[in-house]
């Protein structure tokens, strides 16, 4: 029997993945991109719900000793959705909106942050 701990950090983040695409799944979304590459930087999961586009950023930590999974999306890391996200807006005329969001895995918490910044 393996514990969290044996888990390593990228299968840990894919558990995250998955986890967090369940939860937008749960609430309506319908799932359309992991692991997205586009402007050169990787978006994580790109879901919609009607015209709203949502740009996700999952951050699964097992220890928050290094900071929170949410401060671990800076400003560098927003940026670079943000670029992301405009090349996938232009390329889709059914998009009105673009949101991003945040999933933060903490251990077993798992947090989903609607519009967590603009």
């Amino acid at each position: 029997m393996s514990s969290w701990a044996s888990i390593s950090a990228s299968d840990y983040g894919r558990l995250g993945e998955s986890a967090a695409a369940w939860l937008l799944r749960l609430h309506g979304y319908r799932i359309v991109g992991r692991r997205r590459r586009v402007a050169g930087f990787e978006i994580d999961l790109v879901a919609r719900r009607g015209g709203l586009l949502v740009v996700c950023e999952v951050k699964a930590r097992r220890s928050v000793r290094r900071g929170t999974p949410l401060e671990a999306v800076d400003a560098r890391r927003q940026a670079s959705m943000r670029r992301a996200a405009e090349m996938l807006a232009a390329t889709d005329p059914t998009v009105r909106r673009v949101r991003f969001d945040v999933v933060a895995v903490d251990g077993v918490r798992m947090r989903h942050v609607r519009g967590a910044f603009m």
